[in-house]
């Protein structure tokens, strides 16, 4: 029996990309003869990506478009797009086609055996592409220091293009403090499975609207990093601190 996947696709001024982005998905999904959805995440774009994705769903029942109006961040959004999806398997992808999206059946076959699935720039059959020097560095920069946190086997823990079970998500979200542009590492750094694949793939070029990349995206993501282990060093320690108020109150 195949499972249905659910694609989430987290939007921020893709106008010029969605309908293609949603349109070359299908096409490949379709071919493998896979069972699917897209669930398109937007915040609230002022260029109208939502008010696009809302006319590909009346054509396309699988297109399923959602607005935050209150809420931003990538993270977030894809934990939202996960609560709204119906698929057994969840993969999340941007629209700007910057990921290869003839990855996407690979990722999910590998997900009928591993709990999480990683696309890889960071492989022998992957690579950066035509990746802007300085920003290569500093996503090798962040890499490094996400490794260090968050100690996971997997060569690219800040690739924003992954698969994950339903089921092994729901199992976590109660650990998961959703914010900034990187999700996946704090996935990782929750989930306890040895069940993880990787697939490597080449980084492309945006096709249309520009990076939301930038020294201040670069400041919060470190900061978040930080945050995000500071709550789960006080996690797994607020047993102690517990037991140490209770013992405080003990007199002879």
């Amino acid at each position: 029996m195949q499972h249905k996947t659910s694609i989430i696709l987290p939007t921020y001024n893709e106008a010029g990309n969605i309908k293609n982005c949603a349109e070359t998905i299908s096409q490949i999904l379709e071919k493998e003869s896979m069972d699917f959805e897209i669930v398109i995440v937007d915040d609230n774009s002022p260029d109208g990506t939502y008010e696009v994705a809302k006319v590909l769903a009346q054509y396309d029942k699988r297109i399923k478009p959602f607005v935050r109006t209150t809420e931003r961040g990538l993270s977030s959004a894809v934990t939202y797009g996960y609560g709204k999806a119906e698929g057994e398997n969840l993969v999340v992808v941007d629209a700007d086609f910057q990921h290869d999206y003839t990855k996407i059946p690979d990722v999910i076959r590998l997900l009928n055996e591993n709990d999480i699935v990683v696309a890889t720039r960071r492989s022998s059959d992957g690579g950066y592409g035509n990746f802007p020097i300085l920003r290569k560095l500093a996503s090798q920069f962040a890499t490094k220091i996400s490794e260090w946190l968050f100690p996971v086997p997997i060569s690219d823990p800040m690739s924003g293009f992954f698969g994950i079970r339903k089921s092994v998500y729901l199992e976590t979200k109660g650990k998961l403090h959703p914010r900034g542009y990187k999700i996946l590492f704090e996935i990782l750094g929750s989930v306890r499975t040895e069940k993880i694949a990787e697939v490597g793939y080449t980084f492309g070029l945006r096709t249309w609207g520009q990076s939301k990349l930038d020294s201040g995206v670069i400041f919060y993501f470190i900061w978040d990093l930080i945050s995000i282990k500071w709550s789960q060093w006080r996690s797994s320690h607020s047993f102690q601190f517990r037991s140490k108020r209770r013992n405080s109150h003990i007199h002879p």
